[in-house]
């Protein structure tokens, strides 16, 4: 039975030497590679570095910051809407500023119709400024107005300044058939 091991032992320390050896091998092989990239990487960064020196050199940023002013672009300073230069201002003038008294607008008024609930009445009074209508009754306010009455013929409104407002409740037709019949009472 040792004889059957030995023969089975030897090549497997044969096949064992075998590997650590091929190891060692790779190992140095390996170790070699690592170091030739390495040199090579410090190679292309020296060779980029050289390339930007080389660069700057040519273009000497400095300078052309310090020759960089708005005086070398006029036209397109002259152009911009958000630049002048101090050649092209243009000269303001002064001028006095007149205040304009505005008339106070007269509030627009007009009858529009009127309803009896009971004993009740409410018109409709339209702002032609505004174009609102109002239906209101006797005491309520109408575009800073106050109704004071409201009768057959007319509405009477006021305003706290003083100012008097009468709109009549008589349609146009009416007010024509009156008129031509005062006129026939005058000829009488």
């Amino acid at each position: 039975m040792i004889a059957k091991e030995k023969i089975v032992f030897w090549p497997l320390a044969a096949v064992f030497i075998g590997m650590l050896v091929f190891g060692f091998v790779a190992q140095e092989k390996k170790e070699e590679a690592t170091k030739d990239l390495l040199k090579d990487i410090e190679l292309a960064t020296k060779k980029s570095r050289a390339k930007k020196k080389a660069i700057k050199d040519k273009i000497d940023l400095d300078n052309i910051r310090l020759e960089d002013t708005l005086e070398n672009y006029k036209l397109l300073v002259k152009r911009s809407p958000f630049f002048r230069l101090s050649e092209d201002k243009p000269k303001v003038q002064k001028v006095e500023v007149v205040p304009v008294k505005k008339k106070p607008k007269k509030a627009a008024l007009k009858y529009k119709g009127s309803v009896k609930m009971g004993s009740r009445v409410m018109v409709v009074i339209e702002d032609q400024g505004t174009g609102k209508s109002f239906f209101v009754k006797e005491g309520d306010t109408v575009a800073d107005f106050l109704v004071v009455t409201i009768d057959e013929k007319e509405v009477t409104l006021t305003k706290e300044g003083g100012e008097k407002i009468i709109l009549s409740t008589v349609k146009k037709e009416n007010k024509k058939k009156d008129q031509v019949k005062e006129e026939e009472e005058e000829e009488k």
